[in-house]
């Protein structure tokens, strides 16, 4: 299979720690991870200053608790929890499974960093 195609079951965790994050893609400004949180499991209310977060169920439910909304969250549905939001979670009766995609805001000195970089690897790379 090729590099960029993840099969989820293959980081899904079966038991273990009441919450479990499987990264399973990992880049400077992007971050898939598969959380899995044992029945009863809660993630505190918390926000995220400089990285927005797609929550996306795979199996299970709970609540997710959005600013000051309770939403019963389960499989086929979407949250997107944009930088700065109050969020937290509660799992049900049984594990509950999410994808939670991670993207963390670029600045502008990092960006012309990144671009610096790129031109000088190829440049480098001419060279040889």
């Amino acid at each position: 299979m090729t590099e960029n195609v993840y099969l989820l079951r293959d980081y899904e965790a079966v038991a273990g720690d009441a919450i479990e994050a499987r990264p399973f893609y990992v880049s400077e400004d992007l971050v898939a991870v598969l959380v899995t949180l044992q029945p009863g499991a809660r993630v505190p209310d918390h926000s995220h200053e400089h990285h927005d977060e797609v929550f996306d169920v795979i199996r299970g439910s709970g609540v997710f608790f959005l600013e000051d909304e309770a939403i019963d969250f389960g499989p086929g549905m979407t949250i997107v929890v944009p930088a700065g939001t109050r969020h937290g979670l509660l799992a049900g009766d049984k594990p509950w499974v999410l994808r939670e995609t991670v993207h963390r805001h670029v600045y502008a000195r990092k960006a012309l960093r990144r671009a610096l970089d790129k031109r000088l690897e190829k440049v480098t790379a001419r060279m040889r």
